[in-house]
């Protein structure tokens, strides 16, 4: 008895020491796959298998665009933003990072857009370089909440003791993320004595005294042109709770804020009151919201996929309602793979899972796109691993930031394929 108890609790810690080196390893995997290019450099044109991948259009209810279009054909001085929601496909900047690129460099904008104040991917991000003291209470889809505190737009919220800092610092890896003039910081629940001081690069400090309310307030803070970093600290007072810092430019242009949730279905996105989606509304003004998940899905048991769909039903409708000028995409699952004896073939459940996506987008009347059909379909990830270099790591999951960049081609190519169609 004594014997078998003993082997219960070595099998316990050695699945725990498993799940914790599994998720350094992703990261570690991730990071080393990264790939470094001066600002303004097309990362597409690294030699690489060019035959993977192919165009796919855009399906569903395509006509819903016409938000995202609209604005597009009417920029100026009028900026216009794409919230970017994914799960560990897109962390690290990974996809949105060249989607951001693409977008900017045909419709002009500086700026990486929104950041958390405290990220887990920030290791993984090479748009931004940031770093922040270890003082600040956190909260996330990703972390208990036992006071119910309101999470922001991102899924998160950091509360700061005196002293806590974070700061930013602009990569040039690419164009989009070299520089910005416009920080915009995100805050609630400060009261009359709470009072932050910034520097932009490092510049002398400016203190700022923050505005006692309960909704979401927006500071606007003008950089000179080409800032490179941005340092925030609180000092003192009530404090308030804070959901993030853009860095922008002023004027108009393209803005795509990533917000990825690892581990995550996309049904965590109900845990976000609409009270307060309604409230970033306001100031972010959303033109475009896409949608990338399914990595998180997938169960023997085939009554998940109708859990699945009934709930991500309900997540877009509640922001269908949140945000009633805004265009919808849903971007399907990746292929995932599982060996079967030497090869590598698609797993069933990714089948059930893209009709139950192209269900969802049909029910909420929103547009689609078939990534894993973009990718070449049945068994293709093994392909995107097997290339060189690599386009997806040998989890058979995820892309490296090679093979993020050309997926984000590809959907600014239906993107554009779309808008074309829609000014004609």
């Amino acid at each position: 008895m004594r014997s078998y108890i003993v082997l219960i609790l070595f099998l316990l810690f050695a699945y725990k020491g498993f799940a914790r080196n599994y998720s350094s390893n992703f990261t570690n995997e991730l990071s080393q796959q990264l790939t470094f290019t001066s600002a303004g450099t097309d990362v597409l044109t690294i030699p690489t298998n060019q035959s993977l991948g192919k165009f796919t259009p855009l399906t569903g209810n395509v006509s819903q665009m016409k938000y995202f279009y609209e604005t597009l054909s009417n920029l100026r001085n009028k900026p216009l933003r794409i919230a970017h929601y994914g799960d560990s496909l897109i962390l690290g900047d990974i996809i949105t990072d060249y989607l951001r690129e693409k977008l900017q460099q045909r419709f002009g904008g500086q700026g990486v857009g929104m950041l958390n104040i405290i990220s887990d991917d920030n290791r993984m991000r090479v748009t931004t370089i940031h770093s922040y003291s270890e003082d600040w209470e956190y909260y996330s889809f990703l972390t208990r909440n036992p006071n119910q505190l309101p999470l922001g737009i991102s899924g998160a919220l950091a509360i700061p003791k005196a002293g806590s800092w974070v700061k930013y610092e602009a990569n040039s890896i690419y164009k989009s993320s070299s520089s910005f003039n416009v920080v915009k910081i995100y805050y609630s629940s400060a009261d009359y004595n709470s009072t932050i001081q910034y520097s932009v690069d490092n510049a002398a400090m400016t203190k700022q005294k923050l505005i006692a309310s309960n909704g979401v307030q927006e500071l606007v803070i003008k950089a000179k042109g080409n800032s490179k970093t941005f340092y925030m600290q609180f000092l003192s007072g009530k404090s308030p709770l804070f959901y993030g810092v853009s860095l922008e430019s002023s004027g108009g242009g393209v803005y795509v804020d990533n917000f990825p949730m690892r581990g995550n279905s996309g049904s965590s996105l109900a845990d976000i009151s609409e009270e307060l989606l309604e409230q970033f509304n306001k100031n972010l003004h959303y033109d475009l919201i896409i949608l990338s998940y399914g990595a998180n899905v997938s169960s023997p048991n085939k009554g998940i996929f109708t859990v699945y769909e009934n709930k991500m039903v309900n997540v877009i409708k509640k922001y269908q309602k949140a945000f009633p000028n805004t265009s919808f995409l849903l971007v399907s699952s990746t292929d995932r793979t599982q060996k079967i004896g030497t090869r590598f073939v698609t797993n069933p459940d990714v089948l059930i899972l893209l009709e139950t996506q192209k269900r969802i987008a049909e029910k909420t009347g929103i547009t689609f796109w078939d990534l894993s059909q973009m990718m070449g379909g049945r068994d293709s990830m093994d392909d995107w691993v097997n290339a060189s270099p690599p386009l997806a790591l040998k989890d058979y999951a995820h892309f490296t930031s090679l093979g993020g960049s050309k997926v984000a081609g590809f959907l600014f190519d239906a993107l554009m394929d779309s808008y074309s169609k829609f000014k004609n």
